[in-house]
């Protein structure tokens, strides 16, 4: 080897170690970087299966929370009551039937306190068998509230069930039991959008699936505590992952499988894609080293030649030519320098004199000019650190106004449905409760002495009372729903999370919803009498805005109304506290008005009241953020103008202007 060595030119001993070794680090380097993408290809389908296995087991706890809803909203019913109190199949099918089709129920159960059945009402897969139910429909007439899985007799099927009590005034009088079938359906609707498969068991045999064919009964399953891993079914892949599902008594094992043939094939891609790239970064490797060994020769030789002239003749004025900036060139330089540096020390040695001392004169306005240089630097810094605070806390505001939408839209939303079905049948019960009374003094009439025990019944009852009672009872239910409708309304409107967020919007509508939700504060406190709010609309029509943001223009602007006349009235500078909202289209624009006669603001804090920060308000209770942000959103947002009008212990007027585009 050391002969080998030997033999060789200097180009090679130089080119020949240097390919070797980006020859071993590219090699190398392909290497590591396949593993690493085949890692994280991998690792990735694992976090793929392991979030989608987290998904369908909240898809199962939503399913079952939806089902303790659905029976909380049957069970309640005063007239399913009075049918269990009274027995009365046909009337609990006349109540019944109907929600347990529009509730997509597949079973429904009735039983009485002592466990009696008096409706059990099922869809047609589960008329011919036996539902295991004893132990449930026991806890159920006792009126427990359970949620359970239930086996059908011979049958690999499963039943979601929940059961509730039906309470009357004297006590329990009945359970209820609803459920669903725990079918292929089911896994479909959860699997739906994805490529993945779900597997329901129950004591390690298969309830339901999504694959087309069903995989051998001595096919084994990866535990719910355990990770993802790999199995195989019907000669195919798969990672899968299991979750636990929990009834009372019993319990399922649902396995999300993962086709990984994808994975596979994208193995095999990325390693035939690297073959290719070594083969071509091997011939790369081989020109390049042919081409380094003959730069690397000639300029050597011609350097080598310039040496040995110096060497003999002593000729200091002789230059190497310099053609090229890498080694060889550095080298040649440091020839030519080393030759020059007897005449060059001279020269250099006068011209640091020089340079010396005129340094020495300039270094004092250099000096200056540095100083202002970086004082210049320190006002920018300041600049940009204040302008980052405020685009930090325009952005925090509106995410939390963001969120506060989102919060008020979701409550809205979910009051909306119940409110409505109470709202719905408040019609009806107010018909049947005229028709009983109705039919109740046809008797009274027709029959005015009726026996003693219907009499003393009557005495118990107060009837009298009752016929007076119950029509303004009805009366107050129907204005109380109405009520809490608008309160929804004005929630949705005030989110503004079911429109887009430039669109046509009455700005009336948006002040009556801001209003509406600040009505707590405008009521009379412990402290102060209520707010009298005077609104003096004008006809303006509606515009295209950002309708949600300026809602939040209308919260700041009434909020520190609000503020401002309960620290008026506790100062006594106003007995009588008013808000007055006023608005007129101007020409081409839109211009509101909300003043108020609290305690106003001097003409020095005016003049900072829209700056980031900027507060008179006490530690803790104001951030100087609303008033600056609500004129960003006027001013940049709307192209329009945000003034303010105050005198101290006068009030203060607030004047939007938005232009009509």
């Amino acid at each position: 080897m050391h002969r080998f060595f030997g033999r060789l030119s200097l180009s090679q001993k130089i080119v020949l170690p240097l390919l070797i070794v980006c020859f071993s680090v590219f090699m190398f380097g392909l290497l590591a970087l396949g593993h690493w993408f085949t890692d994280s290809l991998e690792q990735n389908f694992r976090q793929e299966v392991e979030s989608f296995a987290e998904r369908v087991a909240q898809d199962f706890q939503y399913e079952q929370q939806t089902l303790e809803t659905k029976i909380e909203l049957i069970a309640t019913q005063n007239q399913l009551n009075q049918a269990v109190e009274k027995r009365d199949q046909s009337l609990l099918l006349q109540i019944l039937l109907p929600l347990k089709s529009v509730l997509k129920l597949d079973w429904v159960k009735i039983v009485d306190s002592q466990g009696n059945l008096l409706l059990d009402a099922r869809n047609n897969s589960l008329y011919q068998v036996k539902i295991l139910d004893e132990a449930i429909s026991n806890s159920a007439s006792r009126g427990a509230h359970l949620t359970d899985l239930l086996n059908v007799e011979g049958e690999k099927q499963v039943l979601q069930v929940v059961t509730h009590a039906i309470k009357s005034s004297a006590g329990i009088s009945g359970g209820m039991i609803i459920g669903y079938s725990v079918d292929d359906t089911l896994l479909k609707k959860i699997a739906a959008g994805s490529s993945k498969h779900l597997i329901v068991l129950r004591e390690k045999q298969i309830v339901a699936t999504t694959l087309s064919t069903l995989p051998s009964s001595k096919q084994a399953f990866p535990s719910p505590d355990s990770p993802a891993r790999r199995i195989t079914i019907d000669n195919q892949n798969y990672l899968a992952k299991s979750i636990l599902s929990r009834g009372a008594s019993h319990s399922l094992v649902t396995t999300v499988l993962y086709p990984i043939l994808p994975l596979d094939l994208a193995r095999w891609k990325l390693w035939q894609n690297l073959g290719v790239l070594f083969l071509l970064g091997s011939l790369i490797v081989a020109i390049m080293g042919s081409l380094i060994a003959r730069a690397i020769t000639r300029p050597l030789k011609a350097l080598t030649q310039i040496a040995q002239q110096v060497t003999h003749s002593s000729d200091f004025n002789l230059q190497a030519s310099v053609t090229t900036e890498d080694e060889v060139g550095i080298l040649a330089i440091a020839l030519n320098q080393l030759i020059q540096q007897v005449k060059r020390l001279l020269v250099e040695q006068y011209d640091a004199n020089n340079k010396l001392e005129v340094y020495s004169q300039n270094l004092e306005q250099k000096v200056r000019e540095r100083t202002q240089e970086i004082q210049q630097k320190n006002l920018n810094l300041k600049q940009t650190l204040n302008e980052l605070k405020l685009t930090q806390s325009q952005l925090i505001q509106h995410e939390k106004m963001s969120s506060l939408g989102r919060l008020v839209a979701g409550i809205a939303h979910e009051i909306n449905n119940p409110v409505n079905f109470i709202y719905g049948n408040l019609k009806y019960t107010d018909e049947y409760t005229k028709q009983l009374l109705l039919l109740l003094q046809l008797y009274q009439k027709y029959y005015p002495n009726p026996e003693v025990e219907i009499q003393n019944a009557q005495q118990e009852a107060e009837i009298e009372y009752l016929i007076e009672d119950l029509p303004k009872i009805l009366t107050s239910m129907k204005i109380g729903s109405e009520r809490i409708r608008e309160i929804v309304l004005s929630l949705r409107i005030f989110s503004r999370l079911d429109e887009a967020e430039f669109k046509t919007a009455d700005l009336h509508q948006g002040i009556d919803s801001t209003l509406l939700i600040l009505q707590h504060r405008l009521k009379a406190q412990n402290n102060r009498p209520q707010i009298e709010l005077i609104k003096d609309y004008g006809e303006i029509p509606a515009i295209p805005c950002f309708a949600g943001q300026l809602n939040q223009v209308f919260m700041n602007i009434l909020a520190n109304a609000i503020d401002a006349l309960e620290e008026a009235f506790e100062k006594e500078l106003c007995a009588e506290p008013v808000i007055r909202i006023t608005s007129a289209k101007v020409n081409k624009n839109i211009i509101i008005k909300i003043a108020d006669n609290g305690t106003g603001i001097t003409e020095e804090v005016r003049l900072h009241l829209f700056e980031p920060f900027f507060t008179t308000k006490p530690v803790g209770k104001g951030t100087g953020m609303g008033l600056s942000i609500s004129y960003q959103i006027v001013t940049k947002k709307h192209g329009g103008l945000l003034e303010c009008f105050s005198l101290p212990e006068r009030g203060t007027e607030f004047v939007i202007t938005i232009p009509i585009r």
